[in-house]
This record gives C-alpha cells, structure tokens and sequence, in this order.
C-alpha cells in the first residue's frame, strides 16, 4: 500500500512537470532562438540596424587611430560602422584621415571572397557613406576619400546583391545604385516635383536612409534640376516653392538658387520676381558693390547677373516715385518715364531723408538693404521728410527729388557735388541744387511736356534712347501689409473684353485664365476654383502688395480678411 502511494504520488509529479514545461516550453532555448533571428535579420535583411555596440565602434575607431591596426575582425567591422563619426583627442573621422581611411578600404577589400565578413563591413561603409556629408563637405581629404569610397561600394554592388542567401539591403541599393554615381538623386527628381514621394519612402524603408543623410539635401537639389528642365510654362510656376523650399536649407541655397535663377533668365519672358530678386539680395548682397560683383558672375554669370541688376534699378526707381514721396502721392509720371532708360542707366544712388533713413518699416528697411553702399543721408533745410534719386547716365548724372515742382538737376559724372561713398550729402543751393557748381550742367524743370525736354537732353547728351517694351512694367510698390509679402512683376491681368458690372463683379473688364495663373505664380500665390461646384474663385497668398489689390480688383476680385481675394461663381 506504501509502495502504491509512492507510485501515485510520482505519477502525479512527472504529470505536473509535463504541465509545467509546455506552458513555458525551455525558456533558455527560445531566448537563445530569439537571439539568432535578431541577428539573421541582421546580417540578411535589416539596413537599418548599426553595427550594434557604441561602445566597441568608440573603442575600436580610436585603438585604430593610435595604432593604425586592427586586432581582428570584430574590431574592423566596428571601424567600418564608424568611418563619419568623430572620435578621440581630437576629435577625427576616419574618413577624414589621409592614411588610414584608403588602408581601411584595402583590408576590406582582403576579406571579399568570405561574404558573410565582407557583406558586414560593407554595410558599416554604405552606412558611413551616406551620413557623411560628401558633396557639401568643405575637407578636402574627407571629400576624396568620400569619392573613394563612393567607387568602392559601387564596384562591389552587382556582386553583394549575387550573395547567397539574397540580402534585401544589398538588393535595393541594387536597384538604387544611381546613389553610388554622379547626380545620385537626377531619376527621382520629377517624380518629386510632380509630387510623388513613393521613392522616398521605398529609400528609407528598404535602405534605412533618413533625414540626417546627404540624400534628402540632393533629393531637392533634384527637384530644382527636374523643373529647370522644363519648358518655360511649365517652369515658372515651380519657382517660388523651390525657392521656399531652399529657404529652410542653407547647405543647399547657393547651387539650387543658382539654378533656378540662371534657368529663369533663359526664359523668353523674364518679368521681375520678387522673390529671386530678395532671397539672391539677402544670400549674396548687392550686386552693384564692386566687392561682390564678382561672387554674382560666379554663382550665376553676367547675363543673369545683369537681369538681376536691372530688376534692382527699375525696383529703385519704383521705390522712389512711389514709396518714397515726400507728400505720399505717387509721381506715376516721373516712374513711368525714367523707367523707360532703366538699361541705359549705369549707376544709381540714394540720398534718403531722416524719415526714410531710420524708418523700420519692412519696405524701407527693403530699400536700405537693396541700395547697401549706395544711400546717404540727406540734409539741410525741410529735408527730414524729402529723399533725392541720382541716376548716372553716360557721362551725366540727373538728380531729382521727392518733393514734386523741384528740378532735375545735371552734374557731370566726372564732377559732382558728392564723392561716392559719403555718408550725407546737402540737398540745398549748396549741394546737390548748386547751379554755381563747376560740373553742374542743366536744370531740367517739370513744366508742361517736360518729357519731351527731358528726352532730347538725355538723346542729344547721352545718345540713351526711351525703351517702350510692355516686358519693362513693373509692379507699384507701396508699404506692405502686415503679413509681409512682395512685389512681382507683371503689373495687370490683361482683360480680354468689356463686360457690364454687376454686384458681384463690379469691373468693366474679364480676366485671362491663363494670364492669371502666371500673375500668381509670378507672386507666389495659389488658385483654387470652385466655380464648377457653384463656389467662388479664390486667390490666396502669403501677403498682398498694392500691385496685387489692384490687379485683382479690376477684373472683380473682392478681398475677404484672413481669406484671400475671391470672385463669385457666374449665376
């Protein structure tokens, strides 16, 4: 009977055993099973994972930096991962290193016919070859190791993605080998710019590429060099959001506006935009200072460079009749005239009022940057409220003030009563009114047809004849609204016929689709057209400028506040 107990008892032990051990079946095997897919998923498939220890990458980088030599495989797999990272006193990149990054190179290339090592390196470089900077890199040596190591991957590409078994990684970047190649980014570019990011998102999924790589910079640099490709229709309207877009990456501002601006002075029609003209001002300053003229004709050549400045003259001729009135009325006369003789003028200077000197109202502090080494301060008398415009011509200068029933005053440009570069200058009979001057040659008066005396002066003179084209009008400058905003240049929406106002459309004139879709995208503003639906027509920007107010109402926008301008649907 005692020895049945024992049986039963032992029955019911081993049972509870079985119980226990299938509910948590060896827990130290499925660990240990856990820790080899980790690492198959690794070594197969997984880009996005590192080289696994910090620690050991730290370590290793900085004993092969002291040593120049590895202790084994581990430690060189480790280096690998750690090639565009800063390590040691001082800090250094090995890749950056003139010696010991190509002796890197070489010894991995030693262990290519054992794949499973060589694929492991291989991955640590890609990985370093893709956050290292390479093509904005101002290290000589970390660049051309960098190229170095771009020929190194790429040789080895066709043979990694041929391993068995197939690595995933290895086979979309493969199928991605452009990266490995001059213009890495060039095959996505319009399909980017069209607005499709489906390589983007394959890129970081199946390449583990993120934000912190060189590539997302070259992506944008590709939708600049897509758009540029494009006809002139299709291209101008790309312009300001690229610009935008550059705008929030300084490492890429300089070659994509370059771009932009060179590709946008080939187009038949190049009007005045104004956000070229303030993002190219603001990156690289005055064009017209000598000290940076030749940046200009490095960055962008003297044919676009020469569009620039004289986008900037008929700018500071506008500023001046229209912005910078003494009495805040616009002389559209005097604009509109002097404008005509915007490419015969050579040089352009300001002498600007205590009003318009310490005034930090957007567009005046617009205009001290624009004429930057080309303003002075103008004294003497009632002139806190008045401003002067002196406009070299030939071998003339024509001085005119703001203040209107004042003369245009003629100096010899070789003889004038101010030297370049002064900080102020008299705008009385002791300045610049000095008819007893020895280079004073004419006082020009603004009596009735005094454009006809003013262009013979200029013809008999200077031999500079008016140029009448509608592609020099430009827009009215005036102060912009509090939302900022800019100036473009077309100057109307051309109507295309009369029609009788009514309620919703008060004017006497019908817009131009067509022409109204490049007023926006020369302004940088959006249409949205919900007319089919019975809804209005929107136009919607980031501010609006006096030029655009005017433009739209005319053909029967009306502006609604935090909206945009709008024109009902047709009954």
């Amino acid at each position: 009977m005692h020895i049945m107990n024992l049986v039963e008892k032992l029955r019911q032990r081993l049972s509870q055993t079985n119980s226990t051990t299938f509910q948590a079946p060896l827990p130290e095997l499925s660990e240990e099973m856990a820790q080899t897919t980790r690492k198959l998923r690794v070594e197969l498939g997984d880009i996005t994972r590192g080289g696994g220890n910090e620690h050991g990458i730290a370590v290793s980088v900085i004993a092969y930096l002291k040593t120049g030599y590895f202790l084994g495989f581990r430690e060189m797999k480790y280096v690998c991962f750690g090639i565009s990272s800063e390590y040691g006193m001082p800090r250094t990149r090995i890749i950056e290193h003139e010696s010991l990054f190509l002796k890197l190179l070489a010894q991995v290339e030693a262990i290519a016919q054992e794949p499973r090592k060589f694929r492991r390196c291989y991955q640590g470089l890609l990985k370093g070859y893709l956050r290292y900077p390479g093509p904005q890199t101002t290290n000589l040596t970390g660049r051309n190791n960098w190229l170095a190591l771009r020929d190194f991957l790429a040789n080895h590409c066709t043979s990694l993605k041929n391993h068995k078994p197939p690595v995933e990684w290895a086979q979309a970047l493969y199928e991605h080998r452009n990266l490995l190649a001059d213009q890495p980014c060039e095959p996505y570019g319009k399909a980017l710019l069209a607005g499709d990011t489906s390589a983007v998102d394959e890129l970081k999924n199946r390449l583990g590429i993120d934000d912190d790589t060189w590539v997302m910079n070259e992506l944008i640099l590709a939708q600049v060099l897509a758009a540029t490709t494009l006809k002139d229709h299709e291209f101008v309207p790309h312009v300001t959001r690229l610009v935008q877009l550059l705008e929030g990456h300084p490492l890429l501002i300089t070659k994509g506006l370059a771009a932009l601006i060179m590709r946008y002075a080939k187009c038949q029609e190049h009007p005045e935009h104004w956000l070229l003209r303030e993002v190219a001002l603001r990156e690289w300053k005055s064009p017209w200072l000598e000290a940076n003229k030749a940046l200009w004709h490095a960055h962008i050549g003297e044919p676009a460079t020469d569009m620039m400045s004289l986008w900037m003259k008929k700018r500071s001729i506008q500023d001046f009749f229209e912005l910078l009135q003494a009495d805040g009325q616009a002389d559209r006369q005097r604009m509109e005239f002097w404008l005509q003789y915007a490419e015969a003028m050579d040089e352009i200077w300001l002498a600007l009022g205590q009003h318009s000197l310490y005034n930090n109202q957007r567009d005046y502090v617009r205009i001290r940057r624009q004429m930057e080494g080309r303003y002075m301060a103008l004294e003497g008398g009632s002139y806190n409220q008045d401003n002067a415009f002196m406009v070299k011509i030939g071998g003339y200068v024509f001085i005119e003030f703001g203040k209107q029933n004042n003369a245009c005053h003629v100096f010899d440009a070789h003889n004038l009563p101010f030297k370049r570069g002064q900080r102020s200058v008299s705008g009385t009979q002791q300045g610049l009114k000095n008819t007893d001057h020895a280079g004073h040659r004419a006082k020009l008066m603004h009596r009735e047809g005094w454009q006809y005396e003013f262009r013979d002066f200029l013809r008999s003179h200077t031999a500079a004849m008016p140029q009448t084209k509608a592609a020099v009008k430009i827009p009215t400058p005036v102060l912009t609204s509090q939302n900022g905003g800019g100036y473009a240049s077309k100057t109307e929406i051309p109507s295309v016929k009369p029609k009788t106002p009514t309620a919703s459309s008060p004017s006497s004139e019908v817009f131009d689709m067509q022409k109204l879709r490049a007023f926006c995208a020369t302004h940088g503003m959006q249409i949205e057209d919900h007319r089919s639906k019975g809804g209005a027509l929107w136009v919607r920007g980031q501010g609006y400028g006096k030029i655009v107010e005017v433009a739209l109402s005319r053909v029967g926008f009306r502006y609604k506040e935090g909206k945009g301008w709008w024109l009902a649907s047709p009954d």
